[in-house]
């Protein structure tokens, strides 16, 4: 008893958690969201990246120097040789600017960036949306855990009273030894199955706490009179459908692919262009070399430079084939992801109004079962019923209990992944489900 009594007794928090303050702090914590945002930025500064290829380019070069010149000439006389050292100072500095005037695979380098941050753009919604899934769906483990918990508690308490009055009728005369034998029996599984919901319930916090960096002592339960059974609006499918194929970030991640996979296919083809650059500069020197000494120059220059392939061994061609199977390659892809969505649409859609329908049924089931349930204790007082029917009407109730409770957590992760499939789930989703939620009270 006094082990059982440790081993669900679950340490109390001062401050009760809630879905909106948990998704809040995984914006902040989650590494798949920080990893999302972070290669946004990468792909960002491809961008200014692809715009530095059509702005100027300025070098500056500069030397300074001491050197030393020693030559050797024959001399007046056969036989004799003229030798004459030489030292002297060499400066030389430049500026040179070359403005790109024509070059088509800047030109598609630069489209091509702004697919990828597009694309990443995309990603980042994406994993903030999917956020909101694996928190609520977390969330949701963790109460259906509780759930279990206070079933179980309460599965423990009933067959310790069943037991108790099964030895008092015994005492009595009324009952047998087999029905004490069967009484122990259920309280001792009892008192074993609720190790391992114990240890469920511990690791769904754990997984909360994975995605959020808080560990839930405490968290708000869904209140019954809250929550809000109402078909997806609008409750037609097909419009569902329509909005999908629009806004899934998913969809959109595969349709910028296929824009990244043109423009590649236009850099490719671009190496067959030529590019013009204007070209101007300026170059001072003096004693440059031994033959100068003495001798500045000064020199300005401009210039419109060219230059074009003529034939680079089939490797532009095979470049541009193989940008073109990417291409084809991303536009399955797409067909893939949008054939996925709809499914996912019409799967969360159903579930959504099935959830309203189970929510009903095992709400009325409860109440069935209670009035049952309260039926056999009574027969079972006054020598009508078995322990066994106690047992058996006290499983059926906890049984629809658990189910119903299932059922609302169901109803909720279809509602928002409904919303998620369909590419407007939003934090505003995130309140209205936490809307739903309310303190236990202790």
């Amino acid at each position: 008893m006094v082990v059982a009594g440790i081993l669900y007794a679950l340490p109390l928090s001062a401050q009760t958690v809630n879905l909106s303050s948990l998704y809040q702090s995984a914006l902040e914590y989650d590494a798949q969201v920080r990893g999302a945002k972070a290669d946004y930025q990468v792909s960002k500064e491809e961008i200014n990246k692809a715009i530095s290829q059509f702005r100027p380019i300025v070098r500056v070069n500069g030397s300074r120097g001491r050197n030393e010149t020693k030559s050797v000439s024959p001399g007046y006389y056969a036989g004799t040789y003229n030798r004459n050292d030489q030292f002297y100072n060499s400066i030389n500095y430049g500026v040179s600017v070359q403005q790109p005037l024509f070059n088509m695979s800047s030109i598609a380098g630069y489209k091509q960036a702004k697919a990828v941050t597009a694309k990443s753009d995309a990603v980042v919604q994406n994993e903030t949306s999917n956020l909101i899934i694996r928190i609520a769906e977390a969330y949701c483990n963790a109460l259906y855990a509780e759930d279990n918990h206070e079933f179980s508690k309460a599965h423990i308490r009933a067959s310790l009273e069943q037991l108790q009055q099964t030895k008092r009728r015994f005492e009595k005369g009324y009952g047998t030894i087999t029905e004490i034998s069967e009484a122990q029996a259920t309280y001792d599984l009892a008192l074993a199955d609720d190790v391992d919901i114990v240890n469920s319930l511990e690791f769904s916090r754990r997984e909360l706490e994975h995605f959020t960096g808080v560990y839930p002592d405490a968290l708000c339960k869904v209140a019954p009179e809250k929550l809000v059974l109402q078909r997806p609006e609008p409750d037609n499918i097909e419009s569902w459908i329509e909005l999908s194929r629009v806004m899934n970030h998913e969809v959109a991640a595969a349709r910028q692919e296929i824009q990244i996979a043109k423009t590649e296919i236009m850099k490719q083809r671009a190496v067959r262009y030529p590019t013009i650059n204007l070209s101007g500069g300026r170059n001072y020197s003096e004693s440059d070399n031994n033959y100068t000494i003495g001798s500045t120059y000064d020199t300005y220059s401009i210039s419109l430079q060219m230059s074009m392939p003529i034939y680079t061994g089939g490797y532009a061609s095979a470049s541009v084939r193989q940008a073109q199977s990417k291409r084809l390659k991303a536009q399955e892809q797409l067909s893939w992801q949008e054939r996925g969505t709809e499914s996912n649409v019409r799967k969360y859609y159903n579930g959504v109004i099935s959830s309203i329908a189970q929510i009903k049924a095992y709400e009325q089931a409860v109440k069935s079962g209670e009035i049952a349930f309260t039926g056999t204790k009574k027969g079972f007082e006054a020598g009508l019923r078995t322990n066994t029917e106690v047992l058996d009407a006290e499983q059926k109730l906890l049984s629809s209990k658990r189910n119903l409770a299932k059922s609302r957590y169901q109803y909720i992760l279809n509602f928002l992944q409904l919303k998620d499939s369909a590419g407007s789930l939003a934090t505003s989703d995130v309140d209205e489900v936490n809307g739903w939620l309310s303190e236990s009270k202790m």
